[in-house]
Protein backbone atom coordinates (compact mmCIF):
# COMPACT_ATOMS: atom_id res chain seq x y z
CA UNK A 1 0.00 0.00 0.00
CA UNK A 2 2.79 2.98 0.63
CA UNK A 3 4.33 1.94 -2.72
CA UNK A 4 1.16 3.23 -4.09
CA UNK A 5 0.98 6.61 -2.63
CA UNK A 6 3.26 8.19 -4.60
CA UNK A 7 1.62 7.19 -7.60
CA UNK A 8 -1.69 8.15 -6.31
CA UNK A 9 -0.53 11.75 -6.52
CA UNK A 10 1.42 11.80 -9.52
CA UNK A 11 0.00 12.61 -13.53
CA UNK A 12 -2.64 10.82 -14.67
CA UNK A 13 -0.48 9.84 -17.33
CA UNK A 14 2.26 7.73 -15.06
CA UNK A 15 -0.93 6.37 -13.58
CA UNK A 16 -2.42 5.31 -16.64
CA UNK A 17 1.20 4.00 -17.55
CA UNK A 18 1.09 1.96 -14.39
CA UNK A 19 -2.25 0.39 -15.34
CA UNK A 20 -1.40 -0.44 -18.85
CA UNK A 21 -0.81 -4.39 -18.37
CA UNK A 22 0.83 -6.07 -21.36
CA UNK A 23 -1.12 -4.38 -24.32
CA UNK A 24 -1.15 -0.49 -23.71
CA UNK A 25 -3.05 1.57 -25.32
CA UNK A 26 -2.21 5.00 -27.00
CA UNK A 27 -3.51 7.86 -24.82
CA UNK A 28 -4.29 11.34 -25.35
CA UNK A 29 -4.68 13.97 -22.85
CA UNK A 30 -5.31 17.13 -21.30
CA UNK A 31 -3.49 18.68 -18.49
CA UNK A 32 -4.34 22.43 -16.57
CA UNK A 33 -7.47 23.31 -18.18
CA UNK A 34 -8.96 26.09 -16.23
CA UNK A 35 -11.96 27.36 -16.00
CA UNK A 36 -13.73 29.55 -14.33
CA UNK A 37 -17.01 27.85 -12.78
CA UNK A 38 -20.11 27.71 -10.21
CA UNK A 39 -19.83 24.79 -8.09
CA UNK A 40 -19.73 23.70 -4.79
CA UNK A 41 -22.42 22.68 -2.29
CA UNK A 42 -21.12 25.39 0.35
CA UNK A 43 -23.34 28.88 0.54
CA UNK A 44 -19.88 30.39 0.09
CA UNK A 45 -20.03 29.22 -3.65
CA UNK A 46 -22.89 30.06 -4.28
CA UNK A 47 -23.78 32.89 -7.15
CA UNK A 48 -19.87 33.49 -7.37
CA UNK A 49 -17.23 31.49 -9.66
CA UNK A 50 -13.72 30.02 -8.70
CA UNK A 51 -10.87 28.27 -10.94
CA UNK A 52 -11.48 24.49 -11.51
CA UNK A 53 -8.35 22.75 -13.28
CA UNK A 54 -9.19 19.42 -15.57
CA UNK A 55 -7.03 17.03 -16.42
CA UNK A 56 -8.14 14.14 -18.19
CA UNK A 57 -6.39 11.02 -19.65
CA UNK A 58 -8.56 8.71 -22.38
CA UNK A 59 -7.18 5.86 -23.52
CA UNK A 60 -8.48 4.73 -27.06
CA UNK A 61 -8.36 1.45 -28.73
CA UNK A 62 -6.30 1.04 -32.16
CA UNK A 63 -8.61 2.32 -34.79
CA UNK A 64 -9.99 -0.48 -37.31
CA UNK A 65 -9.61 2.32 -40.34
CA UNK A 66 -6.60 3.49 -41.52
CA UNK A 67 -6.14 7.22 -40.27
CA UNK A 68 -4.90 8.98 -43.14
CA UNK A 69 -3.61 11.73 -41.46
CA UNK A 70 -7.87 12.32 -40.87
CA UNK A 71 -9.07 14.32 -37.83
CA UNK A 72 -12.51 13.17 -38.27
CA UNK A 73 -11.00 9.56 -37.60
CA UNK A 74 -9.17 9.76 -34.46
CA UNK A 75 -10.54 10.77 -30.31
CA UNK A 76 -9.20 14.10 -30.90
CA UNK A 77 -8.86 17.02 -27.99
CA UNK A 78 -12.20 18.62 -28.74
CA UNK A 79 -13.77 15.60 -27.52
CA UNK A 80 -12.42 16.09 -24.14
CA UNK A 81 -13.07 20.23 -24.09
CA UNK A 82 -16.58 19.76 -25.63
CA UNK A 83 -17.57 17.01 -22.71
CA UNK A 84 -16.65 19.50 -20.10
CA UNK A 85 -18.09 22.64 -21.43
CA UNK A 86 -21.32 20.63 -22.04
CA UNK A 87 -21.49 19.26 -18.43
CA UNK A 88 -20.22 22.55 -16.98
CA UNK A 89 -23.56 24.08 -19.41
CA UNK A 90 -26.55 21.09 -18.69
CA UNK A 91 -26.68 22.66 -14.79
CA UNK A 92 -25.18 23.63 -12.15
CA UNK A 93 -23.46 21.09 -9.81
CA UNK A 94 -22.87 20.89 -5.91
CA UNK A 95 -20.04 17.79 -6.16
CA UNK A 96 -16.95 17.64 -7.74
CA UNK A 97 -17.75 13.87 -7.96
CA UNK A 98 -21.14 14.04 -10.33
CA UNK A 99 -19.45 16.65 -12.34
CA UNK A 100 -16.41 14.24 -12.59
CA UNK A 101 -18.53 11.03 -13.30
CA UNK A 102 -20.40 12.93 -15.99
CA UNK A 103 -17.45 14.01 -18.13
CA UNK A 104 -16.64 10.61 -18.13
CA UNK A 105 -19.00 8.76 -18.80
CA UNK A 106 -20.06 11.74 -21.66
CA UNK A 107 -16.29 10.79 -22.94
CA UNK A 108 -16.56 6.68 -23.22
CA UNK A 109 -19.44 7.40 -25.31
CA UNK A 110 -17.10 8.15 -27.88
CA UNK A 111 -16.40 4.23 -29.94
CA UNK A 112 -12.68 4.72 -29.20
CA UNK A 113 -12.57 5.51 -25.85
CA UNK A 114 -11.89 2.64 -23.36
CA UNK A 115 -10.56 4.03 -20.10
CA UNK A 116 -10.65 7.48 -19.17
CA UNK A 117 -9.02 9.50 -15.89
CA UNK A 118 -10.85 12.66 -14.63
CA UNK A 119 -9.13 14.95 -11.99
CA UNK A 120 -10.88 18.33 -10.98
CA UNK A 121 -9.32 20.49 -9.08
CA UNK A 122 -10.91 23.52 -6.97
CA UNK A 123 -8.05 26.07 -7.04
CA UNK A 124 -9.36 29.12 -4.94
CA UNK A 125 -11.05 27.26 -1.84
CA UNK A 126 -8.09 26.59 0.50
CA UNK A 127 -4.18 26.48 0.97
CA UNK A 128 -3.67 24.18 -2.13
CA UNK A 129 -5.80 22.72 -4.98
CA UNK A 130 -8.85 20.70 -3.40
CA UNK A 131 -9.79 18.29 -5.93
CA UNK A 132 -11.31 14.12 -7.03
CA UNK A 133 -10.50 12.00 -9.33
CA UNK A 134 -11.64 8.60 -10.92
CA UNK A 135 -11.47 6.08 -13.25
CA UNK A 136 -14.19 4.71 -15.58
CA UNK A 137 -13.93 2.10 -18.01
CA UNK A 138 -16.40 1.21 -21.10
Amino acid sequence: MSSDIPLAFDSLDARARSQAGDAPLDRISLRDHVVEVEIGAFQVERGTTQRVAFDVVVEVRPPDVPLDDDVDRILSYDTITEAIAAELAAERLNLLETLAERIAARILGEPRAARVYVRIQKLDRGPGALGVEIVRSS
